[in-house]
């Protein structure tokens, strides 16, 4: 364990990004090989620094000039097993020694904490020791922290350290210099060390699968919690607002279509498996109603017609599975009652069958096929041979229509190609399948939740059918449906479905396709963006070491909502604020919890009114769903911000920038996503530099009025307005 801090050099926790300090030296973490990490590497080359890779003795510091500022490169990444805080503390020593005066400042990141596996707070622990240890009075080290969560557990577990500003532009207008005239003798001193380094031993790393996680190391759980809340008020509010239908079937709401949109790769299906364990929760303290999970994979279906014909049957036998393990006697009922339609629609065939056999019965009894033999042609019994020749054909066409008609109900819901034959020939079929959905979810007796995952894999007409299906067939059921699918390849599949009219609908930054999203889907996110937690998941794919303990996470969440859950947005949002947690499991539970009741219907609520000065910026005639969409959008992006420990303050800035980055995405969608890649053009919108590097499809987007009003908040009662910073730090695109 690293030694106390002594009043030596001060050491500083802040909340921002290393390569954007102010200060002249930075430290950045190295391998025994002298390289350092991919991201690093490209951070550096744009800062104009091209590192070399030298190999180095672990622990030792070399000093990089000639680029903006000067580069301490510390060998604190072993190749074969994990950083340690002794390795972080003897290279802090070093870096403390080379101070030559004091008000100088090296900024740190925290050493070792990525591909070393080392823990945040051993990490911080030893860098201030270390430092301290040798540094010269008044100089400083500032230790940077770019994660919200990190930063609070540190403040918490190292009292003795002070926070300095939690903003990139560290120390107003003065540059922090760092003389380094002895530099020429510092190198040559670590030159030394270099001669005398041991042979390397052979890198090895292990394999992995690509299989979907179980294990939440990207802080996804927290959103899954976030949604599953969503998915659960949502279904209440639906229930509200229809309990005065007349039909039994439609007073539970209709349907509920939630899209979470990524790349391929970027965890979709894992937030799926989450969200799943997370609905198939029971806790009627906390409100959490069990759900019904149904998986669907659309891609296994795309090529049996009719794709809602799958679904319909996913339903079912989804649901049969899922209350066997907690509800057998529902789970008994629902096959009873779906046994029960299948055959109780056949009743003409039935009826057909039992006049066959009623014909059958009273040529056998009265014995005429035996009596007309040798009779006369015109005679009485050659008339009754007649008759029993014509029902000895007509009995069995009766039979086969009998049977399709008794069993085609049975045959429709037990295969596709059943199904389109019963299509083909019932009388208003499609009213029927419409009324056996509603019967299901009913009979189920739970809220229903089908997770549609691969859509992004599927053909562009599967895709189109099976969502418009779900909009029309299944539009008064009141199941929700999670689309877990890449946004512009539905986007793009409606496009090439609808192409014809893309000239007449289309407009710049919102093609035909987004358009038809926007009707289909009443709440669009994308995933979080990921942070600092990925370092610690790419550190742990290098060296396969345990992620954080889902146990003690689950013991912290438990106490958290104890503790949280009874009290208001503002009040719980004020006690996190005050007192984050005692440990990284504390401050997690503590923000998921609070991330969790900032999307439920009391802080809708409450949303509705932040976003009251926004209507003038939704166009000059919004439609009521935009206005939905809203709400819904804003809500889900508050929760993130909260999960991830931004604005807990109730800065009505902050909220206003928030409002305004969702507006823009929903009413621009392109220009979003655009943004979001390159945050620092949008100071082209509305100003007067050069364009050319903008896409010339969203060019003309750049001097649009309602573009320029949204980015710059020009309506009344608002404050803030879109920069680059602000972008910079938004949790969805």
């Amino acid at each position: 364990m690293a030694g106390q801090v002594r009043e030596t050099g001060g050491v500083e926790l802040v909340l921002g990004d290393l390569f954007e300090t102010e200060a002249a030296a930075l430290v950045v973490p190295a391998g025994a090989n002298g390289s350092v990490a991919i991201d690093v590497d490209n951070r550096l080359r744009a800062m104009g620094i091209d590192l070399a890779a030298e190999p180095m003795r672990l622990g030792t510091v070399r000093l990089v000039a000639g680029g903006p500022k000067l580069l301490l490169v510390a060998a604190v990444v072993p190749d074969w097993d994990r950083s340690t805080p002794a390795l972080i503390e003897e290279a802090a020593r070093q870096i403390g020694a080379l101070v030559p005066t004091a008000g100088s400042a090296i900024a740190f990141p925290l050493l070792g904490t990525g591909a070393g596996g080392l823990d945040p707070e051993d990490s911080a622990r030893a860098i201030a020791a270390g430092f301290s240890s040798t540094a010269p009075e008044g100089s400083r080290a500032q230790i940077f922290v770019r994660d919200s969560h990190t930063l609070a557990a540190l403040r918490n577990a190292l009292p003795e350290l002070s926070l300095g500003a939690s903003l990139l532009n560290l120390f107003g207008d003065a540059r922090t210099e760092l003389p380094i005239q002895n530099q020429t003798q510092d190198i040559a001193g670590f030159d030394q060390s270099v001669q005398q380094e041991p042979a390397r031993p052979i890198e090895t790393v292990p394999t992995h699968t690509d299989s979907p996680a179980v294990v939440d190391e990207l802080g996804r759980k927290g959103f899954a919690r976030v949604l599953a809340r969503r998915i659960r008020d949502a279904r209440t509010e639906e229930s509200r607002k229809a309990s005065g239908s007349p039909d039994r079937r439609t007073r539970r709401g209709g349907a509920f279509l939630i899209h979470l949109h990524a790349p391929w790769g970027a965890g979709k299906t894992s937030l799926l498996n989450f969200l799943s364990a997370e609905l198939r929760r029971d806790d009627p303290a906390a409100g959490e109603r069990r759900c019904v999970v149904v998986d669907f994979n659309a891609w296994r279906h795309q090529r049996i017609d009719p794709p809602w014909w799958w679904l319909m049957t996913a339903l079912y036998s989804g649901a049969v599975r899922e209350l066997r393990q907690f509800d057998r006697r529902r789970a008994y009922l629902l096959r009873l009652r779906e046994w029960y339609w299948r055959l109780k629609g056949g009743w003409p065939g039935y009826l057909a069958l039992l006049l066959v056999a009623a014909i059958l019965v009273v040529v056998w009894q009265t014995g005429w096929l035996g009596g007309v033999r040798g009779q006369k042609l015109f005679s009485l019994n050659a008339a009754t041979g007649l008759i029993v020749t014509v029902a000895a054909i007509v009995t069995p066409a009766l039979t086969i229509w009998g049977l399709l008609h008794g069993f085609g109900r049975w045959v429709f819901a037990t295969s596709a190609r059943g199904a389109r034959r019963f299509i083909a020939n019932t009388s208003d079929p499609m009213r029927l399948v419409q009324e056996h959905l509603g019967d299901l979810a009913a009979w189920i007796h739970h809220d229903v939740v089908i997770m549609i995952d691969d859509l992004d894999r599927c053909r562009a007409p599967y895709v189109v059918e099976l969502l418009e299906g779900i909009q029309t067939l299944f539009r008064d059921v009141p199941v929700t449906y999670v689309v877990a699918a890449d946004r512009d390849w539905l986007a793009d599949s409606y496009a090439t479905e609808y192409g014809d009219f893309a000239g007449s609908t289309a407009e710049p930054g919102r093609p035909v396709g987004f358009l038809f999203l926007e009707k289909t889907f009443q709440i669009s996110t994308g995933l979080p963006r990921v942070g600092d937690q990925a370092d610690g998941f790419w550190g742990r794919l290098l060296r396969s070491t345990a992620g954080p303990g889902e146990h003690e996470l689950d013991t912290a969440r438990a106490a958290a909502t104890r503790e949280l859950g009874r009290r208001g947005v503002t009040e719980a949002r004020r006690e996190v604020a005050a007192r984050p947690g005692a440990t990284p499991a504390d401050v997690q539970a503590r923000l998921e919890t609070l991330a969790v009741e900032m999307v439920s219907e009391r802080a809708q609520l409450q949303n509705t009114h932040v976003l009251e000065p926004f209507r003038t910026l939704l166009g000059r005639d919004p439609n009521p769903r935009l206005m939905k969409r809203l709400v819904n959008a804003y809500g889900i992006a508050r929760g993130i911000e909260t999960l991830q420990g931004i604005n807990l303050a109730d800065d009505r800035g902050r909220e206003q920038q928030t409002a305004l980055w969702t507006i823009l995405c929903l009413r621009w969608p392109l220009l979003g996503a655009y943004l979001a890649r390159y945050p620092e053009r949008v100071a082209l919108i509305g100003g007067e530099a050069e364009r050319d590097v903008v896409p010339e499809d969203l060019r003309v987007l750049c001097t649009d009025p309602e573009v320029v009003a949204v980015v710059h908040g020009d309506a009344p009662g608002v404050t803030a307005a879109l920069e680059d910073a602000a972008l910079r730090s938004v949790v969805l695109a």
